[in-house]
């Protein structure tokens, strides 16, 4: 569910490939809730499909007690809810919308429970290529960002603690629509040069401004508060939605910023 890019500390180094894909096919919908992360290519449906009745876009089975189709049919005789859909913009000729959702008391409040990523496809039509059914997060609306030669699609929404991790994700898009930013190469260059007993605990050193990754290290018997392991940099460029590693560097002297 891409929070952050961290490694956990472990008797041994272990690395957390997070939402990592091994392909990035045009139009791929990125599920994320409670039950983990799931990757699949829905067909458009018009607007209504996402708006009418969400209870019946549950994905996260949320709501659900009989999660069959049918279960899920009855789920609005027993709750509220409200959507709310903004542009985010457009790119390659592609409009970009966020449709968030609230639920029962936060109706009122306005606390956003769900967010989904939805593109027009063609007139009339839309796809899904995000959907976020949080445990916990602030979820803020969908931006854009230029990253190197291209502007890509960024959702940052961020989990409260004080490990800094977010729900994030980034999409590339070209002619045929939008590809999906796999990060999991960030996270191999970490595992090649990080030594055992050194990790990175904490989200936020992801910059696709700067097409750049940086952190300090922890290592073990550190406190969460303090590391001392030094710090790494890692450079990298994207094409065509793909993430290609150009540098990596590890500083054991180095000290946090």
């Amino acid at each position: 569910m891409t929070i952050a890019i961290s490694f956990l500390p472990f008797s041994r180094l272990m690395i957390c490939l997070l939402a990592s894909t091994p392909a990035n096919p045009a139009w791929q919908r990125h599920v994320v809730s409670g039950k983990g992360d799931s990757f699949d290519t829905p067909a458009p449906h018009s607007l209504a499909y996402f708006t009418k009745d969400p209870f019946l876009r549950d994905d996260g089975m949320d709501f659900c007690d009989d999660c069959t189709p049918k279960g899920k049919g009855t789920v609005h005789a027993r709750h509220k809810f409200k959507t709310e859909l903004r542009k985010v913009g457009d790119l390659q000729g592609f409009a970009i919308y966020d449709l968030l959702y609230s639920f029962d008391d936060h109706v009122a409040t306005g606390q956003i429970d769900w967010k989904s990523i939805l593109v027009q496809s063609s007139a009339g039509a839309y796809r899904e290529i995000y959907h976020l059914q949080p445990t916990n997060a602030l979820i803020s609306p969908s931006f854009f960002v230029r990253a190197g030669a291209d502007e890509i699609l960024v959702t940052h929404d961020l989990i409260p603690g004080t490990g800094n991790h977010v729900y994030e994700d980034y999409f590339w898009f070209g002619p045929d629509g939008p590809v999906r930013i796999d990060t999991g190469p960030i996270l191999e260059a970490l595992k090649s040069i990080l030594p055992e007993g050194f990790g990175v605990w904490k989200g936020g050193g992801l910059d696709m401004k700067s097409l750049k990754y940086h952190m300090p290290v922890w290592k073990e018997g550190d406190a969460n508060c303090c590391p001392s392991g030094g710090m790494v940099d890692i450079s990298f460029r994207l094409e065509a939605g793909r993430l290609l590693i150009t540098g990596k560097h590890f500083d054991p002297l180095s000290k946090p910023e």
